[in-house]
């Protein structure tokens, strides 16, 4: 009886019978190791009363490969708990607010662009080191919404299509063509399959983290860790060096042999090393990437990681704190990146870690992000109190992550000589320790016989 009440208490999506999608043009490309789908959509408001917020659904299916849904013409976006629609349809729900409202007999284009990983399942899953690799990819041919569609077409491209299970799709080389189609009912799947060739590694980092010790004597110090896994087609057979040659593009192109990350500018003391040791293979330089004056890194693992092979990995570099940490009197602003330096992968897991000086105190992050806080105190050398630590877990992290997280606290001046002088007082107590023992008169006692 309760839980009917509960559901009669949380309302469903309103969506006005007279705001449908007029129009819906949806672009897959299948190219890469992730899913990048670019949509134009066309709402059209036959209403009376302006539309300020649109709806955004996916399937609970896919709601965990989603690792980032944007679209253009808005300024806000959040997750919505609807009872109505999670159950009946299966679907999660993001709200949009718009830049400007859809007034009534109006029509307005939006750009929708969604982000997916782990959606190829490799087909055959083992294959040899010179054979392509094939995957498998299961999508529904009609745009999962809560409105109702006038027209929509979309187009998967691909880099070699081997089959597909929907015939009435058309072909045009490496391009497929499905649609167009009329009148599409709210919530409406047809699911259909696409077998292709796409030899990207299909690897991710199960996990990552950013640990960061800050210094007020002059220094940020930077460690990221990572576990690589890739989730392609196994290697078949044992694996040979003399038929690899990780630097011949027709040899193992399915396996992952390198990785670039991007540094800030003034980054210096770059290190790159697994579990045995530094790699030495490696390069770095600084250059403009995306407009931005950045420091390259090109990682070149020490082996080539394979369909199911992993490894694990550190990157590690050094930032000036005067660029980074403002000051003012005993307040203190620092501001640095959220997300890992490896643009171009997703994690399943991320933990980022920054460790304040001790002394620290009123800490308040700024994050605009849903993250789960953990804060505690560790102790490294001379500490007496402990280092304020904050720690900060996120689940599915990207590139798109890469938020600036600004961290505000309070030091007082004179906490930064407690290390020096901890020191100092070490070195006097030990300096006067060895004077006494020298000059003490030790005589030595004689048995009576």
């Amino acid at each position: 009886m309760l839980l009917l009440i509960f559901l009669a208490l949380v309302s469903s999506l309103r969506i006005p019978k007279n705001f449908v999608i007029s129009n819906i043009e949806r672009t897959v490309s299948l190219t890469d190791r992730y899913i990048n789908i670019q949509s134009k959509i066309t709402f059209q408001n036959d209403g009376v009363i302006p539309i300020e917020k649109i709806y955004y659904t996916i399937h609970n299916a896919l709601s965990d490969r989603l690792y980032h849904v944007n679209v253009e013409e808005s300024n806000a976006k959040k997750l919505i708990e609807d009872v109505d629609v999670k159950y009946k349809q299966n679907a999660t729900v993001y709200e949009f607010t718009l830049i400007r409202p859809i007034e009534p007999s109006s029509k307005l284009e939006v750009e929708l662009s969604e982000h997916f990983y782990k959606r190829f399942k490799p087909l055959p899953k083992e294959i040899g080191l010179e054979d392509e690799q094939l995957v498998q990819f299961m999508d529904s041919v009609y745009f999962f919404t809560p409105y109702l569609v006038k027209n929509q077409i979309t187009y998967y491209e691909t880099p070699k299509i081997i089959s597909y299970s929907l015939k009435s799709a058309t072909q045009r080389n490496q391009l497929l063509e499905f649609g167009p189609f009329q009148d599409i009912k709210p919530f409406s799947t047809q699911i259909h399959t696409i077998h292709l060739e796409n030899n990207t590694p299909m690897t991710i980092f199960t996990k990552a983290s950013k640990i960061i010790e800050v210094s007020h004597w002059g220094n940020i110090l930077i460690e990221e860790n990572y576990s690589i896994e890739n989730q392609g087609a196994k290697l078949k057979g044992e694996f040979g060096r003399v038929n690899f040659n990780k630097y011949n593009p027709n040899v193992g192109k399915h396996s992952l042999k390198q990785l670039s990350a991007s540094l800030p500018y003034d980054s210096w003391g770059v290190y790159y090393r697994d579990e045995i040791g530094n790699i030495s293979t490696s390069n770095a330089a600084k250059g403009k990437l995306n407009g931005e004056t950045q420091a390259l890194v090109q990682l070149r693992p020490r082996f080539a990681i394979f369909g199911g092979w992993n490894s694990n990995f550190t990157l590690g570099y050094n930032l000036p704190t005067k660029k980074y940490l403002e000051q003012d009197g005993n307040n203190f602003r620092l501001t640095l990146n959220f997300s890992f330096s490896v643009k171009e992968m997703v994690s399943d897991k991320y933990n980022f870690q920054i460790s304040l000086p001790e002394g620290a105190y009123d800490i308040q992050v700024d994050l605009p992000l849903y993250v789960e806080r953990n804060d505690t105190l560790l102790f490294s050398y001379f500490d007496t109190v402990g280092r304020p630590t904050i720690i900060l877990d996120k689940a599915t992290t990207s590139q798109f992550d890469n938020k600036q997280i600004i961290i505000t606290y309070k030091f007082s001046g004179v906490s930064i000589l407690r290390e020096p002088l901890m020191i100092f007082g070490t070195f006097l107590f030990a300096f006067l320790s060895i004077i006494y023992l020298r000059r003490l008169d030790l005589q030595t006692l004689k048995l009576k016989e």
